[in-house]
């Protein structure tokens, strides 16, 4: 313990680290907010994934939550590594569009999973279920993993998908 309290102050000396204020109350003492998280890991949640029976809520420090975080979920598995890590909570701002780079929670095939949104030009025989009733030809969604270890994810019109939220 000597030698982590010895590296963090030379740490802070150094100015490469600077600890977090802790939002404190009128007393001094840390204020703590209520999150939602869910039971279930992002790797293999059911389709009734936002249940509300399937979350608790949980204490957390104000200032560990981001401002506009609506729930958080458990990591399972290392397909996102070396990011977000197994057993790691993340915080997620509920939405249903996302933009290709951004990392965010997604059902699809009854499956929960956390991965990076990207999206392709659809393969011509199934061009029709991604054309939407003004004859415009929507991209068909990938999910991708940032361990490489993992392939793409290509989203199948055959299967129910939704985007859940954004990861903050």
């Amino acid at each position: 313990m000597r030698k982590v309290a010895s590296y963090r102050a030379d740490l802070i000396a150094s100015g490469r680290y600077t600890p977090e204020a802790l939002e404190t109350d009128s007393h001094g003492s840390i204020k703590y907010i209520e999150m939602p998280i869910s039971d279930l890991c992002v790797s293999a949640g059911p389709s009734n994934f936002m249940d509300e029976e399937n979350f608790e809520l949980v204490s957390f420090p104000a200032a560990a939550v981001p401002a506009k975080a609506d729930f958080g979920v458990r990591v399972s598995g290392d397909s996102m590594e070396p990011a977000y890590h197994d057993g790691q909570i993340v915080w997620v701002e509920q939405c249903s569009r996302l933009n290709v780079g951004d990392v965010g929670v997604f059902i699809y095939d009854n499956a929960g999973y956390l991965k990076s949104y990207s999206e392709q030009q659809p393969a011509e025989d199934i061009s029709d279920a991604f054309t939407d009733s003004s004859g415009n030809l929507r991209p068909q969604p990938v999910l991708i993993s940032y361990n490489r270890k993992y392939a793409p994810k290509v989203i199948s019109p055959s299967y129910p998908f939704q985007i859940l939220g954004k990861v903050l």
